[in-house]
């Protein structure tokens, strides 16, 4: 599979991206300032620790919430300014979202969960069917396509998922933590199919707290209390170590 052909060199830009939450008396800066581009084919990972704005960066990429102030550009299109009809055509045509705990819809066959996202772009119930046959051949659980989601390990549910990502041939393919919910082998497993995805062209940024995961990432950002920076960035002085060091002492890397 390959990925999708953005309609700008950079399907990814994010300019000057700020983002509060309020709660009560209390303001929550979760961005502040956020820079970002992605070229097309590369691979992203963004990591730090929790509450940094990871996440709510990635929801900024995907459409799923909006900024404060700033803009974010999604294969070609500035997505800031839409309308959440609007943002939704975007996040169906360009964007495929991979969560943590999979999202699937429970009552749906495993086709008809990879199925759906073709079916609201207005594909025929017949080639959804044969691309979502294809897909999750592709990714090896073509065996249970009339499964329930249910029915299946977690890694064949992140499986699922990441064929319902991909099957409309996004732009970017947005993953937050694909791997935190699964066991060793089955984060090994997804990995894997990552990799092969990014290899045959498909620009991935990817939210991770795993650096046996972001090392195959052909970039990797720490985001801290709302700043993207990069590990260089990070360091007070040549001496300080970096968040990316600290982490790899206490990892070893998925093969």
């Amino acid at each position: 599979m390959s990925g999708g052909q953005p309609s700008a060199a950079s399907p990814v830009v994010c300019r000057d991206v700020h983002k509060a939450y309020h709660s009560g008396a209390r303001d929550t800066n979760a961005l502040r300032g956020v820079d970002l581009d992605v070229v097309a084919g590369e691979w992203v990972a963004i990591m730090g620790p929790s509450g940094s704005g990871k996440s709510t960066l990635l929801h900024m990429l995907g459409g799923l919430d909006t900024p404060d102030s700033g803009t974010v550009t999604i294969g070609g299109c500035e997505i800031t300014s839409m309308s959440e009809t609007q943002r939704a055509l975007v996040r169906r045509e360009h964007i495929g979202y991979v969560f943590q705990f999979f999202n699937l819809v429970s009552d749906m066959s495993v086709a008809d969960n990879v199925e759906l996202p073709m079916l609201l772009l207005g594909v025929s119930r017949r080639e959804a069917h044969r691309r979502a046959c294809e897909v999750l051949e592709e990714l090896g659980i073509g065996e249970v396509l009339d499964a329930a989601p249910s029915e299946l390990s977690g890694g064949q549910q992140q499986r699922v998922a990441l064929a319902r990502a991909l099957v409309n041939r996004p732009a970017v393919l947005l993953a937050d933590e694909p791997t935190g919910n699964l066991d060793t082998e089955s984060a090994r497993q997804v990995l894997q199919l990552v990799r092969e995805e990014h290899e045959s062209g498909q620009t991935i940024v990817m939210v991770t707290h795993d650096m046996r995961v972001a090392a195959a990432a052909d970039r990797v950002l720490v985001m801290e209390d709302g700043v993207l920076r990069t590990e260089r960035d990070r360091s007070i002085d040549d001496t300080a170590p970096s968040l990316l060091a600290d982490l790899a002492r206490h990892e070893e890397p998925l093969a």
